[in-house]
């Protein structure tokens, strides 16, 4: 089995590492949505059932995608909205 906390370390991993730094946000000052497909299927030992061990996985990000459509802080109505 797996868990979200897992899944979740896979995605950042992914995101840090295959991703450019073209386009990510600025540590401590900006933030980006993050949104990830993952494949998740048994190991190939596994694949046709039969043993009684804890089943085994594989997990791999096949699809990600980031971004925001950023407008500055000046350009900002006091409601929040853009102008």
């Amino acid at each position: 089995m797996w868990t979200a906390d897992e899944i979740a370390r896979l995605c950042y991993e992914h995101y840090r590492t295959r991703l450019p730094k073209q386009g990510k946000p600025e540590p401590n000052r900006e933030w980006t949505l993050l949104a990830a497909v993952v494949k998740i299927q048994p190991a190939a030992d596994q694949a046709h059932g039969g043993t009684n061990r804890p089943a085994q996985v594989t997990k791999e990000v096949v699809s990600m995608g980031t971004g925001t459509k950023c407008i500055g802080q000046s350009k900002m109505r006091k409601s929040g909205k853009p102008g």
